[in-house]
């Protein structure tokens, strides 16, 4: 998989696989285009920057929040927080980020994509995320969503456990529910080609 390139060993991973009533080009395709926004996955987030809010008094004005959120928004309109770190179109492609992300904002730091793999300042994690599609028996195609943390010293390493222990479950709901928008997105684009509807 590509995402060995950048991310072979690490401390903890995520997987979830989803077959989709679509082709492999079709759902390749809505993994990049699907909105991901989604009032669950919101929550969740929200109950994630709570803590901080409380802290700071409720002071500051929201950011407003984007009309669309897709993984091709997460490496261009988001700047540096990711940045994608390979692809090999319409099988996989992998995004990556670096931070201290046990602590309240997250702790980012830029890294260029050539960087990503020889990065081992100490006191970071390093997370990569993989989709990738594979065809289906008999039709059809499977989906898989992988997040990958490794750790680069062992003081980030016992931080980041706690934490991880914190949020897996919240982790896991994201990425299927993440899954089922693009499924049910790859299947409406494979079903409107069938009777001829434009997109």
């Amino acid at each position: 998989m590509l995402i060995d390139r950048f991310l072979r060993t690490f401390d903890v991973t995520e997987v979830h696989e989803i077959h989709v009533e679509a082709p492999p080009e079709a759902t390749y395709k809505a993994i990049r285009h699907t909105d991901l926004r989604d009032p669950i996955i919101e929550v969740l987030f929200a109950l994630r920057e709570l803590p901080r809010r409380i802290r700071g008094g409720g002071r500051g004005v929201p950011s407003a929040r984007p009309h669309s959120l897709t993984f091709d928004d997460l490496t261009t309109t988001l700047g540096y927080t990711w940045v994608l770190l390979g692809e090999e179109p319409d099988v996989e492609f992998v995004i990556g980020s670096v931070g201290k992300f046990w602590q309240r904002d997250y702790g980012v730091t830029p890294v260029a994509a050539n960087d990503f793999v020889a990065f081992d300042e100490p006191g970071y994690a390093k997370l990569a995320l993989s989709f990738s599609v594979r065809p289906a028996v008999p039709g059809g195609s499977v989906l898989r969503y992988e997040a990958r943390t490794a750790t680069t010293d062992a003081v980030a390493r016992a931080r980041f456990g706690r934490y991880w222990r914190i949020i897996r479950w919240g982790v896991a709901i994201v990425m299927v529910r993440a899954l089922h928008r693009i499924k049910a997105e790859a299947e409406r684009q494979a079903a409107a080609l069938l009777v001829g509807v434009p997109q």
